[in-house]
């Protein structure tokens, strides 16, 4: 089995990410960790908690960081409600997280399982630069890394320059992004394209009638009228669970080598400024199957 770190600001797509992952056979989950994003730590952590209890599965829940290294935090509770699930809550989880902090736990994990442990980054990438910067030696120790960030060769969802994960902690993304190690990168314009629901879609999983696949599109709602109302389209893009299918069945995917640097201020704050390059240490998907991401995606709810 797969030995399986989950980073994450637990929000709508953020949780069906997660249950993708806790459905999953092939994974070990050995921790989520926690970050403030999409919404602060508690709520993150709180939906991280309550989603493996759907699941009925007992994963250990740790708190990473409450704020970008350098900046004060902006969370996205506009889009994805108060309660960071579409104001479908609230939710009261019967378990809590565990006392030990989420870099220090990451540290240990990856230095008890070397060369074994892949995360998961689908948050602001804060945790995972606290982790590089607190002890270097970790970075040759991870075996994958696959990060949900940036724009990629397109436009971005928070500013038309950046993505959200890399907009509210800049630096964080350029440390990790700079570190030397291997990472495979799922952008938000390859979501646009491969990672969206439409009425179809909702349809479908509406038909499948359990209380993952209720809840599922229930936490969308509210994003969904947010996209009929700005874009005039019955749509949602799902940027996570996209990541999730990457990292689970990588067939289809298709990835450019690239070096990237982050624009930390000013109007491009967040930008991924992407060199492509056959010695680049990052896989930028390209093209990833659309198939393979609904499928994984509906076989996870039943």
């Amino acid at each position: 089995m797969r030995k399986i770190i989950i980073d994450t600001d637990t929000a709508t797509d953020d949780a069906i990410a997660i249950i993708m992952a806790l459905k999953n056979n092939d994974f070990d989950i050995k921790a989520i960790t926690t970050i403030a994003g999409n919404v602060d730590l508690d709520l993150a952590t709180n939906n991280a908690l309550y989603t493996c209890e759907i699941c009925e599965k007992k994963i250990p829940v740790y708190k990473g960081e409450s704020g970008p290294l350098y900046r004060k935090l902006e969370t996205s509770k506009f889009f994805h409600g108060k309660d960071g699930l579409g104001d479908t809550g609230p939710y009261i989880p019967k378990n809590s997280a565990e006392k030990e902090n989420a870099i220090d736990k990451i540290i240990q994990l990856i230095n008890q399982n070397p060369n074994e442990i892949e995360i998961i980054a689908i948050g602001p990438l804060t945790n995972i630069a606290k982790v590089f910067i607190q002890d270097s030696s970790v970075i040759n120790k991870i075996k994958g890394l696959y990060i949900m960030g940036g724009i990629g060769e397109g436009k971005g969802n928070i500013t038309e320059h950046a993505e959200f994960n890399f907009w509210v902690d800049p630096d964080a993304a350029d440390i990790v992004l700079n570190s030397n190690i291997e990472i495979k990168m799922i952008a938000w314009d390859t979501t646009q394209i491969y990672g969206y629901l439409d009425k179809d879609n909702f349809k479908d999983i509406e038909e499948i009638r359990t209380l993952l696949s209720k809840f599922s599109i229930d936490i969308q709602r509210r994003g969904l009228e947010y996209y009929k109302i700005k874009y005039k389209e019955h749509k949602i893009d799902l940027a996570d669970p996209l990541a999730m299918a990457v990292m689970i069945n990588e067939s289809g995917t298709e990835y450019k080598k690239c070096n990237i640097r982050v624009v930390l201020k000013g109007e491009e704050r967040g930008k991924d400024i992407i060199r492509f390059s056959e010695k680049g240490n990052i896989k930028l998907a390209s093209k990833i199957s659309r198939s393979n991401f609904l499928n994984t995606l509906k076989k996870s709810l039943v």
